[in-house]
């Protein structure tokens, strides 16, 4: 009997230590102890600097009707045109030989003696566009389906943004673009796009020129700025302060609770206050209320 009492006393006395283990206090929660901060109201404006080269797209060449002679060029390379623009003035061959016979000072006395008969021909573009290409001189003869002109129905400057963009783009996009060079100003839509491989935060830029006119120097430099967007009395965070998972943002706000049981909480709402993730640092770019 003596001998089972000093072994029931021995085997609490191992047991003991395992007890008090357990009985030592949790391990506090990882995100005991962060700091707080508070969802803020106010506006936010996105741009970011894009540079790119102008490319000639949708071109189609303007041939000679007939055989004869290129009398006039009025068309400059790079000028805009619309379907009433004349590009040049063309003359039959009858014509250009009578032209020719004539003294200068008896040349317009000749046309307008003869201009039932021969008259110049107005060469016009099918559509509007930006002249790419002019072939043909003044006084030099062509042959029926020459080439005198290319013109393109669209300018695109193909670039890209030079600084880190945090949005998403969006087809529609607007940018104003200027000449490297001349600093001449262009209005730009946004109509393709393509991240960078490699560098998520760039993204390769197609811009149509909206507003075609003189001085859309093709191959040529243009700098400016897209504007992303704008977004007034909206809720701002720092974008180091939301946590990603499985490709979803989130933000640990404070939330308010009503009933509760040992495994269910009811959730009532959400505070403007939350926690910052821990480690997290804060991109410091010098803007305020306009970020990329």
């Amino acid at each position: 009997m003596k001998r089972k009492l000093l072994n029931a006393a021995a085997a609490l006395l191992l047991a003991a230590p395992s007890a008090a283990q357990k009985a030592q206090p949790a391990e506090p929660p990882a995100w005991e102890g962060a700091v707080q901060g508070a969802i803020k109201t106010g506006d936010i404006t996105v741009v970011t600097p894009v540079t790119g080269i102008t490319t000639a797209q949708e071109t189609y060449d303007v041939f000679a009707p007939f055989d004869g002679r290129v009398e006039e060029i009025h068309a400059e390379l790079f000028s805009f045109a619309t379907v009433k623009t004349t590009l040049a003035r063309m003359v039959s061959t009858e014509m250009a030989a009578l032209l020719d016979s004539s003294t200068e000072d008896s040349r317009k006395q000749t046309e307008r003696r003869w201009k039932d008969v021969y008259e110049y021909t107005e060469i016009k573009p099918e559509t509007q566009g930006v002249v790419t290409n002019v072939y043909a001189e003044p006084r030099t003869k062509v042959n029926k389906g020459d080439r005198l002109f290319t013109i393109a129905k669209k300018v695109v400057v193909i670039g890209r943004n030079t600084e880190p963009l945090y949005s998403a783009l969006g087809a529609g996009m607007t940018a104003k673009v200027s000449h490297a060079r001349t600093g001449e100003e262009f209005d730009t839509r946004l109509v393709n796009f393509l991240k960078l491989k490699g560098s998520p935060l760039y993204n390769r830029l197609w811009m149509e020129v909206t507003d075609l006119k003189d001085g859309i120097k093709i191959g040529e430099q243009f700098d400016g700025t897209l504007f992303v967007g704008k977004s007034e009395d909206a809720m701002l965070v720092p974008r180091a302060h939301l946590v990603g998972s499985g490709g979803r943002r989130f933000l640990i706000t404070e939330v308010k609770t009503g009933l509760e049981t040992a495994l269910e909480t009811e959730i009532l709402g959400h505070s403007s206050v939350y926690l910052q993730p821990p480690g997290a640092v804060e991109a410091k770019d010098g803007k305020t209320k306009k970020v990329r």
